[in-house]
């Protein structure tokens, strides 16, 4: 009984306090959100490349995304079928995922691609900015997932995936 009584007793005095904060204030009532409610945390897109990523044998085992945005480059990669461990990826000047692309210039640094036990791999990164008209250009880019240490390739493979960036 006293618990109802006590729980009544403070549920009232905050309404009593809710009620009686002055609107001009900002306390009490209602309240006006900041910036007139623009949202500035999402980033806005500038530029949007998508490639396919193929294995080797040309099969598709997912996509890699280039999103340029105020923020910088956000990088996306979906891929299944890998040999599931941390697999290096390079972002290299040469487009068109042939064998020669992995001796290529590289373009930026990449984080390693997480691949599960489920062979599902997801990466989703903010990269520093760079300019996704050159990798678009007419040489293109590659995207390249390198296989692990002890992978077994297709005879003559580079690499286990490869995405190839082109405009």
């Amino acid at each position: 009984m006293k618990r109802t009584m006590l729980f009544a007793a403070t549920a009232a005095t905050a309404l009593l306090l809710t009620a009686c904060g002055d609107d001009a204030d900002g306390v009490g009532g209602s309240f006006e959100a900041l910036d007139d409610g623009a949202v500035t945390e999402t980033p806005e897109v500038l530029v949007d490349l998508t490639g396919e990523l193929v294995d080797p044998e040309g099969s598709v085992l997912g996509t890699a995304t280039f999103t340029s945005t105020t923020t910088g480059t956000e990088i996306e990669v979906e891929a299944s079928g890998l040999t599931p461990g941390d697999h290096d990826m390079l972002l290299v000047s040469e487009g068109g995922c042939t064998e020669g692309a992995v001796d290529s210039a590289p373009v930026a640094d990449l984080p390693a691609l997480p691949v599960t036990e489920q062979e599902v791999g997801r990466l989703d990164t903010l990269a520093g900015e760079f300019d996704l008209d050159l990798l678009a250009d007419e040489d293109g880019t590659s995207l390249i997932v390198l296989p692990l240490d002890d992978e077994v390739l297709a005879e003559g493979a580079a690499w286990s995936a490869c995405a190839s960036i082109e405009g």
